[in-house]
């Protein structure tokens, strides 16, 4: 399996532990599925494993080789851009769910699968944030949101459900981080802070009372 750039999962990792104030976790790098093995679970694609049995929780990642070879050829720590945005959100995404689903074991919580999608969407927006601001002299286009969020082309082996679960996902961490965008500026920074670290520790319900909120004061 071709790995991205060195550090990269781990950077990603890092710096989400980090912005939600996450103790440090086990290296993600140490749960990767190598490609040629990811036949043998379920599913298909870049995704995140987790299965229960006999009271012991068990986790792996697999990454697809084209969202490892792109990543490994274009580093988006040296230039994120159209070539390597969709790779470097997939990454983003499962060290995301890696991250959530940890959090959600060790905190006794249960955790939906609309849930686990949604922070991953915000959490690929933020990650892809801070590395767009890092290349740009602070600035971050809107036009971000709509790459993500609007944009996007879903797999061609996903269910309806999976379909249908995606799509409301993106619309809400569309809506959410739109919100977030208020706080980039170097004044807000803390205080963007402050916000995803409430957000992330809400459960499903509160996460879309939170964001029906805000879609009220916005109208």
């Amino acid at each position: 399996m071709t790995l991205p750039p060195a550090g990269l999962l781990l950077d990603v990792q890092r710096r989400l532990e980090t912005l939600y104030a996450l103790d440090p976790q086990p290296p993600v790098t140490e749960f990767l599925i190598p490609h040629e093995r990811a036949a043998d679970y379920p599913g298909g694609g870049s995704r995140t494993l987790l299965r229960q049995q006999d009271g012991e929780i068990s986790l792996g990642v697999v990454l697809e080789p084209a969202v490892t070879e792109r990543l490994a050829r274009e580093d988006p720590r040296v230039r994120l851009g159209d070539s390597n945005l969709d790779p470097f959100c997939t990454l983003t995404e499962e060290v995301s769910h890696f991250l959530y689903l940890l959090f959600c074991v060790r905190t006794a919580r249960t955790v939906t699968e609309l849930e686990l999608e949604l922070q991953g969407e915000v959490d690929k927006y933020l990650c892809a944030t801070f590395l767009l601001s890092l290349q740009n002299d602070g600035a971050v286009s809107a036009r971000l949101r709509e790459l993500l969020f609007r944009r996007y082309r879903l797999s061609a082996g996903m269910s309806a459900e999976q379909a249908e679960r995606y799509r409301t996902a993106s619309r809400l961490a569309d809506r959410y981080c739109g919100y977030l965008e208020s706080f980039l500026r170097p004044s807000g920074l803390a205080d963007l802070a402050r916000e995803a670290r409430r957000f992330y520790r809400l459960g499903q319900r509160e996460k879309l009372e939170r964001i029906t909120i805000l879609k009220a004061r916005a109208a």
